[in-house]
């Protein structure tokens, strides 16, 4: 008898006009080569778990916040907002070469503001910018 195939397909769509993360994705997998999409969706997914098995709201809360202009200090927000005390001791090891960016420095969205973002903002006290 032959042994069953344990291997996973993972098929799903991406719809670049429903929301900003999901455009923002299909863009940069435009940009790659084609030999390479298939290792960046895997280490995309399983990071998704790494992040889920953190807390499980972590992955939806990080996809929300992705689009073209989402920055290192948002996700850095984000992050304090679910695990204060962790993020509290990794202050001192900011990444070499990364700089805060206020919220006024950031480039003007042209997209309309998304609901769920801006719960996920307020939520989490991060400042509002002036366009959205």
């Amino acid at each position: 008898m032959e042994k069953p195939d344990p291997r996973r397909k993972i098929l799903f769509y991406l719809n670049p006009e429903s929301n900003d993360a999901e455009r923002y994705v299909c863009d940069e997998i435009d940009r790659l080569p084609q030999g390479e999409r298939g290792k960046v969706w895997r280490a995309a997914l399983l990071a998704g778990f790494a992040l889920r098995k953190q807390d499980p709201r972590l992955p939806n809360m990080l996809a929300e916040f992705l689009n073209e202009h989402t920055t290192f200090d948002e996700m850095i927000t984000l992050m304090q907002a679910v695990f204060p005390a962790e993020m509290k001791r990794l202050e001192s090891h900011r990444p070499a070469g990364r700089t805060v960016q206020s919220p006024q420095e950031k480039p003007e969205q042209e997209t309309p503001a998304d609901e769920t973002r801006d719960n996920a903002r307020n939520m989490f006290a991060y400042p509002k910018k002036d366009s959205d």
